[in-house]
């Protein structure tokens, strides 16, 4: 079995939010936060990793969404180059 896939793939169960990114030039992609802070899972750190990434690829990104990971819930969006 190949690792790299079985990484990905429990990290993503075990990511608390996910944002889904739109590129300007019609690609989209998904992308899982990394929720440790100290060994302690943080939602708050996760998001906030997630917006930096984003913020980023500002020049390149049409409109991304951040939801919860488990119920996939939106949770804030960003667009025009500001978060709401």
């Amino acid at each position: 079995m190949n690792t790299t896939v079985t990484q990905r793939s429990n990290f993503s169960t075990k990511a608390l939010s996910k944002a889904v990114v739109y590129f300007i030039d019609g690609n989209s992609r998904k992308r899982y936060s990394y929720d440790l802070h100290r060994g302690i899972p943080s939602r708050t750190k996760g998001i906030t990793r997630l917006k930096s990434m984003v913020e980023g690829w500002k020049d390149n990104v049409q409109t991304a969404i951040i939801y919860d990971n488990t119920t996939d819930q939106e949770i804030t969006r960003y667009k025009d180059g500001s978060w709401t």
